[in-house]
Formats: structure tokens, C-alpha cells, sequence
């Protein structure tokens, strides 16, 4: 091999791999980023679906009630 192509070689070859190190690192911060996102949108919505359910329950008892009477 030419001595200049491993000269080349031996210049690139590290700024590729700290290229590729950036890119896996900036991947997985956006990853976790969106997991907590996500995850935070599930308890709001859980917490919406328990009080709504509550209120069905309660309405549900109401009809029970006025039927019984």
C-alpha cells in the first residue's frame, strides 16, 4: 500500500469513528427523551381513563338507584 493512502487512512479513520460515537450517543439521548415523553402522556391518560371510569360508576349506581326506588 501507498504510503500516502495509509496516511489518508490514518487521519480519516478516527473522525469517522468519532462520527459514528456522536451519532449512537445523540440516538439514545433522543431515545430516552421520547421514552419519557411517552411515558408521561400514559399516566395522564391513565389517570383521565380512572376518573372517567369513576364518573361511569357512579352514574351507573345513580340508574341502579332510581330503579330500585
Amino acid at each position: 500500500m501507498d504510503w500516502w493512502l495509509e496516511l489518508l487512512l490514518a487521519i480519516l479513520a478516527p473522525g469517522g469513528l468519532i462520527t459514528v460515537f456522536v451519532a449512537v450517543e445523540r440516538t439514545r439521548r433522543d431515545n430516552n427523551r421520547d421514552h419519557q415523553r411517552n411515558s408521561d402522556l400514559l399516566h395522564q391518560i391513565d389517570r383521565k381513563v380512572d376518573h372517567v371510569s369513576d364518573r361511569v360508576d357512579d352514574h351507573i349506581e345513580w340508574h341502579l338507584g332510581k330503579d330500585g326506588k
